[in-house]
């Protein structure tokens, strides 16, 4: 079972930063960071496009060109916003890496940066229209994202699997929510050949649990809880 650090355990370090992902690499399988295009057009790794809860700072990421926001400190930190490529450079050879691509556009672009990376890739995004552009033009493994919150509006275990087939995901992953609610459907997935990678789980009992019910990565704030 891997453990993977959500946005480079974000319990350990300011979330999504350059210092989180070198804290967290001794002691995970895989580091997962958040990519958006900012308003210069970089790739940069940060979760919210409002840039107030991270950086106190008004407007938006998509709006603020990077010589902007490499001047800004993530949750008082110190530590700036960085660039995907130059975070992905801190990242061990042996620790893989979850991009989680927040919106569409970015295919082409994350390609270029990711061309000369030695580390193992996953891609995740909680939208379809990623999984397709990157299904499209590249053969990176994709990993689907869907919760529990949304269970409302069909994405449940039902939507996840279907998307996973449709763009021949890699792995599935529903949040812990999901993943507890119905033990059941781990195995379903896998037995169709996905992997499932269950976020984010926060206590060490859920892992313990989730452990039991065979799931294939844990991805949390703390390595400790597991």
């Amino acid at each position: 079972m891997q453990v993977i650090g959500h946005r480079g355990c974000a319990d350990r370090g300011p979330e999504n930063t350059r210092l989180a992902v070198r804290r967290a690499a001794p002691h995970v399988d895989a580091v997962e960071v958040d990519v958006r295009r900012c308003g210069s057009g970089e790739l940069v790794v940060v979760h919210d496009d409002r840039l107030r809860r991270l950086t106190g700072s008004g407007g938006r990421v998509s709006e603020t060109p990077y010589r902007t926001l490499r001047a800004l400190r993530v949750l008082d930190s110190g530590e700036p916003v960085p660039l995907l490529a130059a975070l992905l450079a801190d990242v061990p050879d042996d620790v893989a890496v979850n991009v989680e691509l927040k919106h569409a556009g970015m295919a082409t672009d994350l390609l270029a940066v990711l061309d000369d990376v030695p580390n193992d890739v996953l891609v995740s995004s909680f939208e379809a229209d990623v999984l397709r552009e990157l299904y499209d033009v590249s053969d990176l493994p994709l990993a689907y994202l869907f919760h529990q919150e949304l269970r409302r509006l069909g994405r449940d275990w039902r939507h996840g699997l279907a998307i996973g087939r449709r763009y021949d995901c890699a792995a599935l992953h529903p949040s812990v929510g999901l993943a507890t609610d119905e033990p059941e459907r781990i195995l379903d997935a896998q037995e169709e050949g996905f992997a499932v990678n269950v976020w984010t789980v926060k206590r060490a009992r859920t892992a313990r649990r989730l452990r039991q019910a065979g799931v294939d990565g844990l991805i949390v704030d703390d390595w400790a809880v597991v």
